[in-house]
């Protein structure tokens, strides 16, 4: 009788234990995590002064823009843009450092890189934001000559690392995926 004594004191003692470590954890996981919430308030504050000094905090993603692209002027919609996250064009566009971008004479955006490239990237990135999860295609038509700029350019608008774009200097052409059309174009085509 009195080993049982024992046993009920000890689970008692044991369950009392357990019961104060499980208050102290969850003690200091809540202050973790009003810690967190405090610091994510502060980069909100600090997101929307940037986003007002240096942006236009009254963007939309179904805003049509016009982009000198190298001295030909390409219209494309905001969504477009902006529809690959972490991208340099997502943060270009995305109204964040609206007030930051050179323009030309005529308040178009300027962007001081090929327009035939750019034209290739834009046309990619439509395709894929309208394409089904499950469908979504690369394909590229460039002029073998301008594969390098092309190239340069994914990789300067951090496209490069992203699923829906491939690594065209690499494994697309030495996979042989590079196809001679009639126009004297290439044409690059992935599959994900």
């Amino acid at each position: 009788m009195e080993a049982l004594k024992r046993n009920r004191e000890v689970r008692s003692k044991t369950w009392e234990n357990l019961i104060s470590a499980y208050e102290q954890k969850t003690g200091i996981l809540d202050k973790e995590t009003e810690n967190i919430d405090k610091e994510f308030e502060e980069i909100q504050t600090k997101k929307a002064y940037l986003a007002k000094k240096h942006g236009n905090t009254h963007v939309d993603k179904d805003d049509v823009i016009q982009i000198n692209v190298g001295g030909k002027v390409i219209t494309v919609s905001r969504e477009t843009l902006i529809c690959m996250k972490g991208t340099m064009l997502e943060a270009l566009f995305s109204g964040r450092w609206e007030k930051e971008i050179q323009s030309d004479g005529f308040d178009h955006i300027f962007l001081d890189v090929n327009p035939e490239c750019f034209q290739q990237i834009i046309h990619n990135l439509s395709v894929m934001n309208h394409s089904s999860e499950g469908n979504k295609t690369s394909c590229l038509q460039i002029e073998e000559e301008l594969l390098p700029t092309l190239q340069q350019m994914i990789d300067y608008f951090a496209i490069l690392d992203t699923a829906s774009f491939t690594d065209i200097s690499g494994t697309a052409i030495k996979k042989n995926d590079l196809q001679s059309s009639s126009a004297g174009e290439n044409r690059i085509s992935t599959n994900d």
